[in-house]
């Protein structure tokens, strides 16, 4: 079954870089560093083995984050290389931790790019996020004994059912790792299923939960309000896709007619995609801004009140790792990916923002999240995109709502906490053993 998955992965390389080609017109960030994609990366600094954590995208990254800090706390001496697979991944990372560690794309999964890749890299341990199996890799990393570990992993039943498919494949690949973190109870029952040896699985809990404010939280908030000189209400549509953006502007026009002076900052879940919405908000009859420009004014004009913000009704974001403070500019959220089928995005950075969360009935890929979420009366979920104006008034005109989801929200927060002492108490512990 491996050399079929090998052969098709090599009969699929040519559309591959053509693909990559084409999308590199539209997306420069996505030509850059392609040669990684083939293992040619640059050695690490100073040319030593290295810790190496992969996290596909931006979610990944930002669940990864509490994790980073720690591993790089705990073991300076041992450069930190992340892999992502997406630019904003990539751009995430660099914004999150600088200077700090080492980046590059994760390479295809062939078996000439994987051996390039980890001679240069010589990792002395690889830490996979969520749920990503790469055959030939992982093999790769037994054959050299290198430890491998599944972190805040889950398993959708999506996933479940794929898996099944090629269940061989999926046993000798699972064979290769060495500890599985899993999110929930539910999630290490799946990988067991898939023949995961029970033994190397633990319920560690969800390393979402562990993400804390920033640092400048306070200060950056601060120069936000400035710049927006009091307008209210102000309401965030967060990691949206495509065909949520226009249920977004309908609920904003209905929102204007009580609200004369409210503001949508609109945050698409791929920046790539701002001029194009800033596009629907023009049909609209909307005025709208970019945020970009603004961000850029604002290191000039220090946190003066802004006039293009105080014109707009729409402010559409395309930088990434503003999120967090804008949504404490905001008494309410909507959270995207959840009114079409994309599975939803996270709800607790709102959360711990003071920012009370409206999602749709597509969020599969928070399902444990949502689920106390709901049974705490933390969040309110909608069915059908007609239904989020009248959500959305009802919410924003009623602080004892917000403050009652809010309140249940945070419990919801504190009662989860610990998964990352657990996954770093399940590196360390399989650390010592093989010293």
């Amino acid at each position: 079954m491996l050399r079929l998955y090998t052969f098709l992965l090599y009969l699929a390389l040519p559309w591959v870089l053509l693909r990559a080609g084409w999308r590199g017109f539209s997306r420069p960030g996505s030509r850059r560093h392609w040669q990684e994609r083939l293992g040619y990366i640059s050695k690490p600094a100073g040319n030593v083995p290295v810790t190496w954590l992969h996290a596909v995208s931006v979610g990944e990254v930002r669940a990864a984050a509490p994790l980073i800090e720690a591993l790089l706390q705990s073991d300076p001496q041992t450069p930190l290389l992340i892999t992502t697979t997406t630019p904003t991944g990539r751009e995430m990372a660099k914004r999150l931790f600088g200077e700090r560690v080492s980046y590059a794309y994760l390479p295809w999964d062939l078996p000439f790019a994987v051996r390039r890749f980890l001679a240069h890299v010589r990792p002395v341990k690889a830490i996979v996020m969520e749920t990503e199996l790469w055959p030939n890799l992982f093999r790769a990393l037994k054959r050299r004994n290198i430890p491998l570990y599944l972190v805040n992993a889950r398993l959708s039943d999506h996933s479940l059912r794929g898996y099944r498919r090629v269940p061989s494949l999926v046993r000798e690949t699972l064979a290769c790792v060495t500890g599985v973190a899993a999110q929930s109870e539910t999630d290490a029952e799946r990988f067991v299923q898939i023949g995961m040896a029970a033994q190397k699985v633990i319920q560690a809990g969800n390393l979402k939960y562990e993400i804390d404010l920033p640092a400048d939280y306070e200060q950056r908030l601060a120069c936000l309000r400035q710049r927006f000189n009091g307008r209210e209400p102000v309401w965030v549509a967060a990691s949206t896709h495509a065909g949520e953006e226009s249920m977004a502007l309908v609920a904003h026009e209905q929102l204007l007619e009580r609200y004369p002076e409210s503001v949508l900052l609109l945050v698409p879940r791929h920046p790539v995609r701002a001029a194009e919405v800033a596009g629907l908000c023009q049909r609209a009859g909307l005025a709208g801004v970019l945020y970009s420009g603004l961000e850029g004014d604002a290191q000039a004009a220090g946190c003066e009140p802004d006039q293009a913000l105080n014109a707009s009704q729409v402010v559409v974001v395309d930088v990434l790792g503003e999120l967090t403070y804008l949504y404490g500019l905001a008494p309410v959220a909507f959270t995207g990916g959840s009114l079409v089928a994309h599975g939803g995005h996270n709800p607790l950075e709102a959360l711990q923002a003071n920012c009370a969360v409206i999602t749709g009935s597509h969020t599969g890929n928070f399902a444990d999240i949502y689920r106390q979420l709901e049974m705490a009366g933390a969040v309110t979920r909608i069915e059908g995109k007609g239904a989020l104006a009248g959500e959305l008034e009802k919410v924003l005109g009623d602080s004892e709502l917000r403050q009652h989801q809010l309140t249940a929200g945070r419990q919801v927060l504190d009662r989860n906490r610990g998964a990352l002492a657990r996954v770093m108490a399940l590196l360390e512990a399989d650390a010592d053993s093989t010293n």
